[in-house]
Protein backbone atom coordinates (compact mmCIF):
# COMPACT_ATOMS: atom_id res chain seq x y z
CA UNK A 1 0.00 0.00 0.00
CA UNK A 2 1.82 3.19 -0.90
CA UNK A 3 0.61 6.54 0.36
CA UNK A 4 -1.30 9.04 -1.94
CA UNK A 5 0.31 11.79 -3.04
CA UNK A 6 0.00 15.25 -2.07
CA UNK A 7 0.30 18.32 -4.68
CA UNK A 8 0.85 21.25 -2.39
CA UNK A 9 1.07 24.49 -4.43
CA UNK A 10 4.50 25.18 -4.26
CA UNK A 11 3.59 29.04 -3.20
CA UNK A 12 2.70 27.78 -0.05
CA UNK A 13 6.59 27.30 0.70
CA UNK A 14 7.48 31.33 -0.13
CA UNK A 15 4.00 31.89 1.80
CA UNK A 16 5.75 30.37 4.86
CA UNK A 17 9.37 32.03 3.70
CA UNK A 18 8.10 35.38 4.74
CA UNK A 19 5.93 34.49 7.77
CA UNK A 20 9.36 33.37 9.14
CA UNK A 21 11.16 36.24 7.65
CA UNK A 22 9.05 38.65 9.60
CA UNK A 23 9.45 36.10 12.72
CA UNK A 24 13.44 36.53 12.47
CA UNK A 25 12.99 39.99 12.26
CA UNK A 26 11.16 40.47 15.00
CA UNK A 27 13.44 38.64 17.03
CA UNK A 28 16.44 40.97 16.27
CA UNK A 29 13.93 44.19 16.10
CA UNK A 30 14.96 44.83 12.63
CA UNK A 31 13.65 47.87 10.90
CA UNK A 32 10.54 47.37 8.53
CA UNK A 33 13.07 48.06 5.37
CA UNK A 34 14.66 44.99 6.08
CA UNK A 35 10.98 43.58 6.85
CA UNK A 36 9.55 44.94 3.34
CA UNK A 37 12.75 43.46 1.75
CA UNK A 38 12.51 40.01 2.67
CA UNK A 39 9.02 39.91 1.93
CA UNK A 40 9.75 41.22 -1.77
CA UNK A 41 12.44 38.22 -1.90
CA UNK A 42 9.39 35.50 -0.58
CA UNK A 43 7.27 37.44 -3.10
CA UNK A 44 10.17 36.88 -6.00
CA UNK A 45 10.72 33.06 -4.49
CA UNK A 46 6.94 32.42 -4.75
CA UNK A 47 6.91 33.58 -8.52
CA UNK A 48 10.20 31.70 -9.55
CA UNK A 49 8.29 28.59 -8.06
CA UNK A 50 5.44 29.23 -9.91
CA UNK A 51 6.63 29.93 -12.91
CA UNK A 52 5.24 27.66 -15.22
CA UNK A 53 2.09 27.99 -13.88
CA UNK A 54 1.95 31.73 -14.38
CA UNK A 55 4.09 32.16 -17.71
CA UNK A 56 2.73 29.03 -19.14
CA UNK A 57 2.08 28.89 -23.33
CA UNK A 58 -1.49 29.10 -22.78
CA UNK A 59 -1.57 32.33 -20.65
CA UNK A 60 1.80 33.66 -23.23
CA UNK A 61 -0.85 34.10 -26.40
CA UNK A 62 -3.65 35.97 -24.28
CA UNK A 63 -3.74 39.55 -25.75
CA UNK A 64 -3.66 40.60 -22.46
CA UNK A 65 -0.34 38.88 -20.83
CA UNK A 66 1.50 41.36 -20.08
CA UNK A 67 -1.48 43.02 -17.60
CA UNK A 68 -1.76 39.57 -16.35
CA UNK A 69 2.14 39.28 -15.73
CA UNK A 70 1.90 43.14 -13.97
CA UNK A 71 -0.96 42.26 -11.76
CA UNK A 72 1.18 38.81 -10.26
CA UNK A 73 3.88 40.72 -9.50
CA UNK A 74 2.07 43.13 -8.02
CA UNK A 75 0.16 40.56 -5.87
CA UNK A 76 2.98 38.89 -4.67
CA UNK A 77 4.72 41.39 -3.74
CA UNK A 78 1.76 42.54 -1.95
CA UNK A 79 1.79 39.29 -0.09
CA UNK A 80 5.22 39.21 0.58
CA UNK A 81 5.65 42.47 2.11
CA UNK A 82 1.98 41.69 3.85
CA UNK A 83 2.77 38.18 5.77
CA UNK A 84 6.24 39.40 6.60
CA UNK A 85 4.68 42.10 8.55
CA UNK A 86 2.31 39.17 9.98
CA UNK A 87 5.03 37.44 10.82
CA UNK A 88 6.64 40.71 12.58
CA UNK A 89 3.34 40.71 14.60
CA UNK A 90 3.21 36.99 15.12
CA UNK A 91 7.08 37.24 16.45
CA UNK A 92 6.58 40.35 18.63
CA UNK A 93 3.15 37.82 20.69
CA UNK A 94 5.23 35.29 21.32
CA UNK A 95 8.56 37.15 22.75
CA UNK A 96 5.83 38.59 24.71
CA UNK A 97 4.45 35.56 25.78
CA UNK A 98 8.17 34.05 26.64
CA UNK A 99 8.64 37.08 28.37
CA UNK A 100 6.06 36.15 30.96
CA UNK A 101 6.96 33.13 32.19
Amino acid sequence: MSLPKINIPRILYALAVAIGWGMACAAVRAPFGLVALGGLSAAALGFWLERATLVGPETRTRKDFYVIFAAGCGFFAIMGVGLASLGVILGHGLIQQLARR
